[in-house]
């Protein structure tokens, strides 16, 4: 029999029990019946190819057992071990993930939240800072669906968050410590929060510091390697003077260095490089990466227990400053503007 025309009435005729038994043992229900009932009901719904349809489920009051994740950019390796870490903590707990990536863009992700709610999804997790001012986010009907988020966000929503005040500082700290005064910074759009939140702490620790704090060395690029290349090819063409970059992740960096050498400069010699997110390339590449660790996986394992209810505490995570071969100390005065 086709499984799309199969009822619960069928299953039931084939195990010889109710339609409500069927119900009670395919949603998970029925404790009071015996195993060799349950058995019975769900040899019978693989015998005929049934499932019970998740919106059916959910109009019943059931859960769909799914949840959404909406994700800034499933390439960024960084995102990756979040989600992995959102599905390895739901799966025992019987949750499949639908995934949405919206390329950091406000439209798209109303589309996603608009496809998540009408799947009747039981929980959505934003992953990722926050977009614009979260005004999106705000005034919803979200249908009693559970809502979490991970990063800097301006909502009301359980939240995981990381220290990544702390983390942009220590960096700048670990630059200065390496007697470099004037860094670049290769931020994202102005209207991520993520990127206002460690631009804010960039700015702070330059001004504490007593470092340049010229204007000039802030490029409001992207997360992309091509992001990271054209920014420092701009201070570089524009005659801005820079002895290190501070990129706010690690593909950003590792654009930054290829552009770098390709202009004959040496890192960290003329120029020191630093990330963050430290994701697995970092170690691998031209000149290993110094950057910040955050800790993805567990941020997404912790999203799934504020989203199960265990709200005693929102986890606040914080950070490693990884040390490699991009950033030395300066021993020569170097001329990073004048390409060879």
């Amino acid at each position: 029999m086709p499984a799309n025309r199969v009822s619960a009435r069928d299953v039931a005729e084939r195990a010889g029990v109710s339609v409500t038994t069927v119900s009670r043992v395919m949603n998970d229900k029925g404790g009071e019946l015996t195993p060799e009932t349950r058995e019975r009901v769900r040899a019978a719904a693989r015998e005929l190819g049934y499932r019970a349809h998740p919106a059916a489920v959910a109009l019943r009051g059931g859960r769909t057992g799914v949840l959404g994740l909406v994700v800034p950019d499933l390439g960024d390796q960084y995102f990756q071990q979040i989600a992995r870490g959102v599905e390895d903590a739901s799966h025992p707990q019987g949750y499949g993930i639908v995934f949405c990536n919206t390329d950091r863009d406000i439209e798209r992700e109303n589309e996603a939240i608009d496809l998540l709610l009408a799947k009747r999804v039981d929980g959505i997790v934003f992953c990722g800072g926050g977009l614009g001012d979260d005004a999106h986010l705000a005034g919803r009907d979200w249908f009693g669906t559970s809502v979490v988020t991970i990063g800097p966000h301006l909502s009301d929503f359980p939240a995981v968050t990381v220290d990544d005040t702390g983390a942009i500082r220590a960096m700048v700290a670990h630059l200065a410590d390496m007697g470099r005064r004037r860094i670049l910074c290769v931020a994202g759009k102005e209207d991520w929060l993520v990127v206002r939140t460690r631009l804010a702490a960039y700015r702070a620790a330059v001004a504490e510091l007593g470092l340049d704090q010229d204007p000039a060395l802030v490029d409001f690029a992207g997360f992309t390697a091509d992001d990271g290349r054209a920014a420092v090819e701009r201070a570089l063409d524009g005659g801005v003077g820079f002895d290190a970059v501070l990129a706010f992740n690690d593909y950003g960096a590792l654009g930054a260095i290829d552009a770098l050498l390709r202009r004959g400069l040496s890192v960290p010699g003329d120029v020191a490089v630093s990330g963050c997110d430290d994701i697995d390339f970092a170690v691998f590449a031209r000149v290993p990466l110094t950057s910040l660790r955050f800790q993805s996986y567990a941020m997404g394992r912790a999203a799934v227990r504020l989203f199960a209810g265990d709200r005693s505490e929102e986890p606040r995570f914080g950070y490693e400053l990884r040390v490699r071969a991009s950033t030395a100390p300066l021993t020569k005065p170097a001329q990073p503007t004048e390409a060879r």
